[in-house]
């Protein structure tokens, strides 16, 4: 089953998206995918790596970059 999930349209006007470099766009966009489909939770450095098609230390690179930045959270063990 294909799941949906919101995505706002003020993120066009947004800095904190807008500002984002072409693959960092991307990485955000995909890891939001991979979190609709777990509850809202990115759990799992491993299988998100895998599934973003990238190294486990390359998504730790991207995770800080958007913590960093405001666009993921970290809360207790996963990201939000």
């Amino acid at each position: 089953m294909t799941r949906w999930f919101r995505f706002y349209s003020e993120a066009l006007d947004d800095p904190k998206v807008q500002m984002l470099a072409p693959e960092m766009f991307k990485a955000w966009v995909n890891l939001l995918c991979i979190a609709a489909k777990k509850g809202g939770v990115i759990e799992t450095l491993h299988e998100t790596a895998f599934a973003l098609r990238v190294t486990e230390d390359a998504l730790q690179t991207i995770i800080s970059d958007l913590v960093r930045r405001g666009l993921l959270d970290k809360v207790e063990r996963h990201y939000e």
